[in-house]
């Protein structure tokens, strides 16, 4: 029986009302969300395998012409993230593909780019006007703000893997492009040679303005399989070696670092798991990989993410397998927000 009486507000929720109005929340009541034990939105791994991706990529090459060939992409969506089309939370990887006597039009963006050269007899990348030639493996940056283009010269098509930092940039809101044209490339120290800095432990004395990445642009494949052929061996037999900035030892841009692996056959790496978010390219050979609680099984020129926190090991098949890793752990190691675990 209502009685007359009326019930006071409740001054919680007064106050949470007053608190919405002004454009204000209540961390109290959402901390325990916030700051957890350990990151807990890891999305699972996803593979792309060459055997189905190389008819949708001879498909783009037929179907897509003209002035839309300049980007004949085709973006790695990860199907298990948010948003803009990306292959992890932080990298896109995509494939593209550029015919014999195909020229792309010089362009230069924010987002910074490497690229893993899938299949090239010939033809070239251009960045800051410097050639660089494609051949299988070899791998070439395109660093945030450099003109690049590529040119297709050879008798055959070539396709490569870009991996770009693009998701970082997109959620700083620093995307810039330029689309040309291009009055004078810049003279810097990365428009010298790359023969420049082909031996270890020499670099060239120059008064060329110095460049905040590597001013070796082309690194061929052949001289990164020597280099692990002679890298002392891990106890579960692989070999790695990091793609350096060869003026201070830094990986070849700020934000993604790079590295190459060998496997022993029938030997599974250490068990790792890292906060940073990694993007694997199969080189050759026949494997597997557990991560988290998925096991993967891969093959060359197969594509793969590698998400933060999930524990991981590779073993491969065949007498031998060679994969390269881009990741962003560097960015997280300058935050200082880089944390790695060995089982």
């Amino acid at each position: 029986m209502d009685d007359g009486k009326r019930v006071p507000p409740d001054p919680q929720e007064t106050f949470l009302t007053e608190i919405a109005q002004n454009q204000l929340a209540p961390l109290w009541q959402i901390y325990q969300t916030l700051v957890i034990e350990e990151p807990n939105r890891v999305p699972p791994p996803v593979i792309w395998r060459w055997s189905e991706m190389l008819p949708v990529i001879e498909k783009s090459a037929d179907l897509v012409t003209g002035e839309a060939a300049d980007h004949r992409v085709l973006i790695l969506d990860n199907p298990h993230l948010d948003g803009p089309p990306a292959t992890s939370p932080s990298i896109v990887a995509a494939y593209q593909c550029v015919l014999p006597g195909e020229k792309t039009s010089p362009h230069r963006h924010t987002p910074a780019a490497t690229r893993v050269i899938l299949e090239g007899a010939g033809g070239a990348t251009f960045v800051d006007g410097k050639r660089c030639d494609m051949h299988n493996g070899d791998l070439i940056i395109t660093p945030n703000w450099t003109w690049h283009c590529h040119e297709n010269d050879s008798d055959a098509r070539a396709v490569w893997l870009d991996i770009l930092d693009l998701p970082l940039v997109a959620k700083l809101d620093a995307v810039f492009g330029d689309m040309g044209p291009v009055d004078t490339f810049p003279e810097n120290i990365s428009t010298l040679p790359d023969d420049a800095f082909s031996r270890g432990g020499l670099i060239p004395v120059s008064t060329a303005a110095a460049v905040r990445h590597s001013p070796r642009l082309r690194y061929p494949w052949s001289e990164v399989v020597a280099t692990m052929d002679a890298a002392p061996a891990e106890s579960d037999g692989s070999r790695t070696v990091a793609y350096c900035n060869p003026m201070d030892g830094s990986p070849l841009t700020p934000t993604l670092d790079t590295r190459a692996i060998a496997l022993e056959k029938g030997h599974a790496t250490r068990k790792l798991r890292t906060t940073s978010n990694a993007v694997a390219i199969v080189l050759d050979g026949e494997g597997v990989s557990e991560i988290g609680d998925q096991e993967i099984a891969w093959g060359p020129k197969d594509v793969f993410t590698l998400p933060h926190w999930a524990w991981t090991w590779h073993r491969s098949a065949t007498d031998t397998a060679h994969m390269i890793v881009i990741s962003d752990r560097e960015m997280l190691a300058k935050l200082n927000l880089l944390r790695e675990q060995v089982a």
